[in-house]
């Protein structure tokens, strides 16, 4: 039995921020319930979906396959007052709810927590946002641009004398970060509650997990007495003599650090010449293919490695560990950088078509029949295919 088996999670989460929390939840047993409709649809299935030519774009999405696996998927319409008092019932039944919409959303579709927790004492409300729950900044929008800006990352990455460098959608750092946070504070939470049979409200904002790792940068900048621009560095590091990437004969990169003065020579003794040090390694890798390039300085016993792209990782499967799961019929879908009791995660089930789980849940959790889940359809509750 896995361990999150018996726990029941109302997934509303988003692209990465909210739906990976919750992928994480399904991946060690969680029932995971996502919840979209016709209306509103997770923004993922508008990615890679080929929407303009492709039937049934809405189910094609890659990024949407990847963050959702493993769960059931319902389609209720929230802005019917019917699918409203839906999915309230199904979040009487659940221990868990998973968000991340811009604030205000879910307050004016009398979802908030206030009110689910007065029909569930003992629910998790775990509220994941760009700014927080409170604050000045509250009911402000964010990309990934400014959350880098904002909580400070973005101030130190790029080149000396240069502007600051975000890490963008391919990155998706916040987003990423935020949901390793969110999912742990879910199951503290669930260790509580079960001590308490009481439910919390976790208010998780992204901005500040951001801060938080560079926490230590901000701390030393506060020690310094007058006020004082942040240098960037690009790939240097205060401290080691040498640290850069290198372009190798065959267009590939090479990164390479040099701690000490040992290293300096070992590195020399490779790539010959007594000018400059940088120069002389960019000469030698334009020279040499990056494989070669890397076994030679790897070989010196130096810390170089090539610098892989996305293509590269998916052919090196020695490198991939648990991070992918190739499918029995070809496909690649994101994994888990862990192994629990010996296993790695696996994909019991693909992620779900809009409304695919819509009939079977109604059923099973609600106990709906055959007319009240006609009644439904025929209000438009139901509906999984999107509004043109």
């Amino acid at each position: 039995m896995k361990p999150l088996a018996g726990v029941r999670v109302i997934d509303f989460g988003q692209l990465t921020a909210g739906a990976n929390t919750s992928a994480m939840l399904a991946d060690l047993g969680a029932e995971v319930i996502k919840v979209e409709s016709a209306s509103f649809m997770d923004l993922f299935r508008w990615i890679g979906s080929g929407r303009e030519t492709a039937p049934g774009w809405w189910n094609r999405s890659p990024q949407f396959r990847f963050t959702n696996r493993n769960k059931r998927g319902v389609a209720l319409d929230a802005k019917i007052p019917e699918g409203r008092r839906v999915i309230l019932d199904l979040i009487a039944k659940a221990d868990v709810v998973v968000e991340n919409f811009r604030r205000g959303v879910l307050e004016r579709l009398g979802l908030d927590y206030a009110t689910l927790a007065t029909r569930n004492p003992r629910l998790i409300f775990a509220s994941i946002s760009s700014q927080g729950e409170t604050g000045p900044y509250r009911l402000h929008g964010s990309f990934g641009s400014t959350l880098d800006a904002m909580g400070g990352i973005a101030a130190l990455t790029g080149y000396e004398d240069s502007k600051p460098v975000i890490s963008g959608s391919h990155v998706n750092y916040p987003d990423q970060v935020v949901s390793l946070f969110a999912t742990g504070m879910i199951i503290a939470a669930l260790r509580e509650t079960r001590r308490t049979g009481k439910g919390a409200l976790l208010d998780i904002s992204q901005r500040e997990v951001t801060s938080f790792l560079i926490g230590e940068e901000i701390l030393a900048s506060s020690a310094d007495l007058g006020p004082v621009e942040t240098r960037r560095r690009g790939n240097a590091e205060e401290g080691i003599i040498l640290q850069d990437c290198f372009l190798a004969s065959d267009r590939r990169w090479v990164a390479l650090t040099l701690e000490d003065e040992a290293d300096v020579a070992s590195c020399r003794a490779i790539v010959g010449g007594d000018d400059n040090l940088r120069d002389g390694v960019a000469a030698w890798c334009a020279a040499h293919p990056a494989a070669e390039a890397v076994a030679g300085l790897a070989g010196a016993g130096l810390a170089a490695a090539p610098v892989h792209d996305g293509a590269a990782l998916k052919r090196a499967r020695d490198l991939a560990g648990h991070t992918l799961i190739w499918r029995a019929s070809g496909e690649v879908v994101k994994g888990m950088p862990y192994c629990f009791g010996g296993q790695g995660p696996a994909v019991a089930c693909d992620a779900p078509d809009l409304g695919e789980h819509t009939e079977e849940v109604l059923r099973e959790i609600l106990g709906f029949d055959d007319a009240e889940i006609q009644r439904l359809a025929a209000l438009g509750v139901t509906r999984a295919e999107p509004y043109a």
